[in-house]
Protein backbone atom coordinates (compact mmCIF):
# COMPACT_ATOMS: atom_id res chain seq x y z
CA UNK A 1 0.00 0.00 0.00
CA UNK A 2 1.28 3.54 -1.03
CA UNK A 3 1.43 6.45 1.41
CA UNK A 4 -1.27 7.96 -0.10
CA UNK A 5 -3.46 4.63 -0.45
CA UNK A 6 -2.92 4.53 3.52
CA UNK A 7 -3.59 8.59 4.21
CA UNK A 8 -6.82 7.76 2.24
CA UNK A 9 -7.48 4.75 4.16
CA UNK A 10 -7.43 7.11 6.90
CA UNK A 11 -9.62 9.67 6.26
CA UNK A 12 -12.35 8.20 4.22
CA UNK A 13 -13.90 6.75 7.50
CA UNK A 14 -13.73 10.00 9.27
CA UNK A 15 -15.19 12.05 5.98
CA UNK A 16 -17.79 9.44 6.41
CA UNK A 17 -18.76 10.09 9.91
CA UNK A 18 -18.50 14.16 9.26
CA UNK A 19 -21.02 13.26 6.60
CA UNK A 20 -23.20 11.42 9.06
CA UNK A 21 -22.40 13.30 12.23
CA UNK A 22 -22.57 16.66 10.87
CA UNK A 23 -18.89 17.11 11.35
CA UNK A 24 -19.26 17.64 15.13
CA UNK A 25 -18.42 14.34 16.27
CA UNK A 26 -14.86 14.09 14.26
CA UNK A 27 -14.08 17.67 13.31
CA UNK A 28 -15.66 19.48 16.62
CA UNK A 29 -18.57 20.90 16.70
CA UNK A 30 -20.09 23.26 19.28
CA UNK A 31 -19.77 22.49 23.13
CA UNK A 32 -22.87 22.11 24.72
CA UNK A 33 -23.65 23.01 28.38
CA UNK A 34 -26.60 21.44 31.21
CA UNK A 35 -29.43 23.41 32.72
CA UNK A 36 -31.10 22.40 35.27
CA UNK A 37 -34.89 23.50 36.29
CA UNK A 38 -37.61 23.01 38.15
CA UNK A 39 -41.76 23.67 38.60
CA UNK A 40 -44.32 22.07 40.28
CA UNK A 41 -46.54 19.20 38.45
CA UNK A 42 -49.84 17.46 40.03
CA UNK A 43 -48.11 15.67 42.55
CA UNK A 44 -44.85 17.58 43.10
CA UNK A 45 -42.12 18.99 41.33
CA UNK A 46 -40.09 18.09 38.59
CA UNK A 47 -36.95 18.24 37.42
CA UNK A 48 -35.29 18.62 34.17
CA UNK A 49 -31.84 18.84 32.67
CA UNK A 50 -31.51 20.52 29.54
CA UNK A 51 -28.65 19.96 27.08
CA UNK A 52 -28.02 22.82 24.67
CA UNK A 53 -25.48 23.72 22.24
CA UNK A 54 -25.05 27.35 20.15
CA UNK A 55 -29.10 28.12 20.62
CA UNK A 56 -30.57 24.41 19.98
CA UNK A 57 -31.79 22.45 22.37
CA UNK A 58 -30.15 18.75 22.17
CA UNK A 59 -31.59 16.76 24.73
CA UNK A 60 -34.29 17.23 27.57
CA UNK A 61 -33.67 14.58 30.64
CA UNK A 62 -36.46 14.42 33.83
CA UNK A 63 -34.75 14.33 36.44
CA UNK A 64 -37.60 14.01 38.98
CA UNK A 65 -41.19 13.48 38.70
CA UNK A 66 -44.08 12.28 41.32
CA UNK A 67 -46.87 12.35 39.06
CA UNK A 68 -49.03 9.54 38.17
CA UNK A 69 -47.06 6.73 36.81
CA UNK A 70 -48.03 6.17 33.41
CA UNK A 71 -49.96 9.26 32.69
CA UNK A 72 -48.17 12.06 34.17
CA UNK A 73 -44.60 11.18 33.36
CA UNK A 74 -45.97 9.46 30.03
CA UNK A 75 -46.85 13.12 29.54
CA UNK A 76 -44.02 14.82 30.81
CA UNK A 77 -41.64 12.41 28.68
CA UNK A 78 -44.10 13.69 25.44
CA UNK A 79 -43.83 17.05 26.39
CA UNK A 80 -39.69 16.91 26.72
CA UNK A 81 -39.75 15.66 22.67
CA UNK A 82 -42.07 17.88 21.78
CA UNK A 83 -40.30 20.57 22.88
CA UNK A 84 -37.15 19.40 21.31
CA UNK A 85 -38.89 18.93 18.17
CA UNK A 86 -39.94 22.09 17.91
CA UNK A 87 -37.36 24.24 19.74
CA UNK A 88 -39.43 26.12 21.68
CA UNK A 89 -41.63 25.45 24.55
CA UNK A 90 -44.78 26.86 22.91
CA UNK A 91 -46.32 23.13 22.58
CA UNK A 92 -49.38 21.62 23.25
CA UNK A 93 -50.15 20.45 26.91
CA UNK A 94 -51.14 16.09 26.42
CA UNK A 95 -55.23 15.58 27.17
CA UNK A 96 -55.37 14.16 30.61
CA UNK A 97 -52.35 15.56 31.77
CA UNK A 98 -52.64 19.30 32.37
CA UNK A 99 -50.91 19.53 35.13
CA UNK A 100 -47.63 17.47 34.53
CA UNK A 101 -47.93 18.65 30.92
CA UNK A 102 -47.47 22.57 32.09
CA UNK A 103 -45.18 21.32 34.85
CA UNK A 104 -42.62 20.13 32.12
CA UNK A 105 -42.55 23.07 30.26
CA UNK A 106 -41.63 25.47 33.59
CA UNK A 107 -39.18 23.35 34.61
CA UNK A 108 -37.75 23.58 30.84
CA UNK A 109 -38.29 27.28 31.00
CA UNK A 110 -36.58 27.75 34.33
CA UNK A 111 -33.43 25.68 33.13
CA UNK A 112 -33.60 27.22 29.63
CA UNK A 113 -33.35 30.85 31.79
CA UNK A 114 -30.19 30.24 33.29
CA UNK A 115 -28.46 29.76 29.48
CA UNK A 116 -26.87 32.53 27.91
CA UNK A 117 -28.49 34.58 24.90
CA UNK A 118 -27.65 33.46 21.52
CA UNK A 119 -27.97 35.35 18.65
CA UNK A 120 -27.76 35.16 14.81
CA UNK A 121 -24.74 34.44 13.29
CA UNK A 122 -23.81 37.06 10.82
CA UNK A 123 -22.88 40.79 10.42
CA UNK A 124 -26.02 42.80 11.23
CA UNK A 125 -26.26 46.01 10.68
CA UNK A 126 -28.58 48.73 13.19
CA UNK A 127 -29.56 52.47 13.75
CA UNK A 128 -30.05 54.24 16.84
CA UNK A 129 -30.84 57.57 17.62
CA UNK A 130 -28.34 59.52 19.86
CA UNK A 131 -27.32 62.64 20.68
CA UNK A 132 -27.10 64.39 17.79
CA UNK A 133 -28.61 61.60 15.08
CA UNK A 134 -28.58 58.53 14.00
CA UNK A 135 -25.68 55.87 15.53
CA UNK A 136 -25.28 53.20 13.07
CA UNK A 137 -23.52 50.23 13.95
CA UNK A 138 -22.52 46.41 12.51
CA UNK A 139 -22.55 43.39 14.80
CA UNK A 140 -20.70 40.43 14.44
CA UNK A 141 -21.80 37.50 16.05
CA UNK A 142 -20.64 33.78 15.26
CA UNK A 143 -21.65 31.06 17.42
CA UNK A 144 -24.72 32.62 18.86
CA UNK A 145 -22.29 35.13 20.45
CA UNK A 146 -21.50 38.68 20.14
CA UNK A 147 -17.63 38.90 18.84
CA UNK A 148 -17.69 42.35 17.99
CA UNK A 149 -19.46 45.65 17.77
CA UNK A 150 -18.58 48.56 15.46
CA UNK A 151 -19.65 51.70 15.21
CA UNK A 152 -20.01 53.09 11.68
CA UNK A 153 -21.14 56.47 11.87
CA UNK A 154 -22.16 58.97 15.25
CA UNK A 155 -22.52 62.57 15.20
CA UNK A 156 -22.30 63.06 18.75
CA UNK A 157 -19.90 65.14 20.85
CA UNK A 158 -16.33 63.89 19.62
CA UNK A 159 -14.23 62.86 22.92
CA UNK A 160 -17.67 62.15 24.97
CA UNK A 161 -20.23 60.84 22.73
CA UNK A 162 -18.32 58.59 20.43
CA UNK A 163 -15.88 57.65 23.53
CA UNK A 164 -19.19 56.36 25.24
CA UNK A 165 -20.47 54.45 22.28
CA UNK A 166 -17.37 52.48 22.53
CA UNK A 167 -17.79 51.75 26.15
CA UNK A 168 -20.92 50.99 25.39
CA UNK A 169 -19.88 48.23 22.97
CA UNK A 170 -17.26 46.90 25.17
CA UNK A 171 -20.21 46.33 27.61
CA UNK A 172 -22.08 44.94 25.24
CA UNK A 173 -19.99 42.47 24.37
CA UNK A 174 -18.47 41.27 28.07
CA UNK A 175 -22.14 41.19 29.20
CA UNK A 176 -23.37 39.25 25.78
CA UNK A 177 -26.28 41.64 26.94
CA UNK A 178 -27.96 44.48 25.97
CA UNK A 179 -28.65 45.39 29.37
CA UNK A 180 -26.07 47.41 30.17
CA UNK A 181 -25.01 50.72 32.62
CA UNK A 182 -25.41 53.52 30.64
CA UNK A 183 -22.24 56.15 30.04
CA UNK A 184 -22.33 59.08 32.88
CA UNK A 185 -22.45 62.25 31.22
CA UNK A 186 -23.22 60.35 27.91
CA UNK A 187 -27.11 58.87 28.53
CA UNK A 188 -28.41 59.65 25.36
CA UNK A 189 -25.43 58.50 23.53
CA UNK A 190 -25.07 55.05 24.97
CA UNK A 191 -29.12 55.18 24.60
CA UNK A 192 -28.94 55.54 21.41
CA UNK A 193 -26.04 52.70 21.00
CA UNK A 194 -27.92 50.39 22.61
CA UNK A 195 -31.09 50.86 20.93
CA UNK A 196 -28.80 50.72 17.57
CA UNK A 197 -27.14 47.28 18.87
CA UNK A 198 -30.68 46.00 19.64
CA UNK A 199 -31.77 46.85 16.49
CA UNK A 200 -28.72 45.12 14.66
CA UNK A 201 -29.51 41.67 16.28
CA UNK A 202 -33.50 42.09 16.04
CA UNK A 203 -34.42 42.84 19.68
Amino acid sequence: MTKQQKIAAILLPLLALAILFGGDMVFGGPESAFYEGAAEGYAGEIRVRVEVAAGEILSIEILEINDTPGLGDKAAGTITDSIIEAQSTEVDVVSGATMSSLGTINAVEAALAQAPATYPDGTHEGVGQGYNGDIKVKVNVSNGAIQSIEVVEINDTQGLGDAAADTIAERIVEAQSTEVDVVTNATMSSRGMIQAVRDALGL
